[in-house]
């Protein structure tokens, strides 16, 4: 098998060679390191990952600098992001800071070419060859983005209208482009906004399930309608709405956090349709670990994991810049070694 046909067999149900091996998001250091500068395609082949995504939704916009000795950058969205050496940069602030701001405001054209640049790469280069996927927000990021965490979360309390227009407004945008995404070959999008914190959701399971898993369920099955998979990134602890997740029709869901109380096996046990994927404890394996140790770790995590399939190996989150390259390029190995079915 290829890696697209790896991880095809795994996402149909059926048991590959071994398991496949993706991550979400990885370090440019950590990538510049293995092959000599920040060519992420080329760092794909090099360590044979088998599914391969876009880079973080945010650099799908251009931006303009507010203040570059700071790091701090305005998109156009309007939403100001500050960049402190980590591969995603933090939202510090967005347009709509009164309600009636939503009145004159208008969202970035989801057709503009520059959002397709990354992916049109990976296809060129890997259709058919590796699963292509393009990572993309669904319906809650974009909302407190433009109002602010706090100022939102007050909104569903205070103002539901508005929170409604903005979910509305976030969905219809990620729709249009995961629509156009797949029609030029994507075979999944992964909506990467989380929705917990390591004790819980960020917002009572009521009010997700009144105004955030009705749009994800909309982005979910726009995406199957055109042929796509969907998969969902969710770090933190979302069991109280575990089962309203799955039941948008997702094929995937990462990254299982077990330091979040998120139970890997018992998700497979009780969503025999649904893939898992993640698996590996991004923090002391990957950064304080000796190589001997991660293979340790990473060998146990394949036994667990492994059996009746549905199984797809990654980090509990992201390869942050902190990973030992020493210790990525070890898991990835012991995954092709360890991870074959019989």
């Amino acid at each position: 098998m290829n890696s697209y046909e790896r991880a095809l067999t795994v996402l149909h149900g059926d048991i590959p060679d071994r398991v496949p091996t993706f991550e979400l998001l990885i370090d440019k250091n950590v990538i510049k390191e293995v092959v000599g500068s920040h060519d992420y395609p080329t760092f794909c082949e090099k360590v044979g990952l088998d599914i391969v995504v876009t880079g973080t939704p945010s650099k799908l916009y251009e931006e303009k600098p507010l203040d570059a000795d700071r790091g701090l950058y305005i998109n156009e969205w309007g939403i100001v992001r500050h960049y402190s050496g980590e591969t995603v940069s933090v939202p510090a602030g967005g347009p709509l800071v009164n309600p009636s701001d939503i009145e004159t405001y208008r969202p970035p054209d989801p057709y503009a070419e520059r959002r397709y640049w990354e992916l049109a790469d990976l296809l060129k280069r890997f259709k058919g060859k590796k699963l292509v996927g393009m990572h993309l927000h669904d319906a809650l990021n974009y909302p407190y983005y433009l109002r602010g965490m706090e100022r939102f979360f007050m909104d569903t309390i205070e103002n539901p209208d508005l929170v409604c227009t903005l979910v509305h407004m976030s969905v219809e945008h990620n729709i249009a482009i995961a629509q156009r995404a797949v029609e030029m070959g994507a075979d999944f999008i992964i909506l990467g906004d989380d929705y917990g914190t390591t004790a819980s959701t960020l917002m009572s399971p009521q009010a997700f399930r009144t105004y955030i898993i009705p749009g994800l369920r909309e982005v979910v099955q726009a995406v199957k309608s055109k042929g796509g998979m969907c998969f969902k990134h969710c770090c933190g602890n979302i069991n109280s709405i575990l089962d309203d997740i799955v039941n948008t029709g997702i094929d995937a869901l990462h990254p299982f956090d077990a330091a979040a109380g998120m139970d890997m096996i018992a998700a497979k046990n009780h969503y025999p349709h649904l893939t898992v994927m993640g698996g590996v404890n991004c923090a002391a394996p990957l950064t304080d670990y000796t190589v001997d140790q991660l293979v340790e770790e990473v060998e146990e995590v394949l036994e667990k994991f492994m059996p009746g399939g549905r199984y797809v190996s990654a980090s509990s989150n992201s390869i942050h810049h902190r990973v030992k390259v020493e210790n990525v390029l070890a898991m990835w190995e012991t995954v092709r070694r360890k991870g074959v079915y019989s």
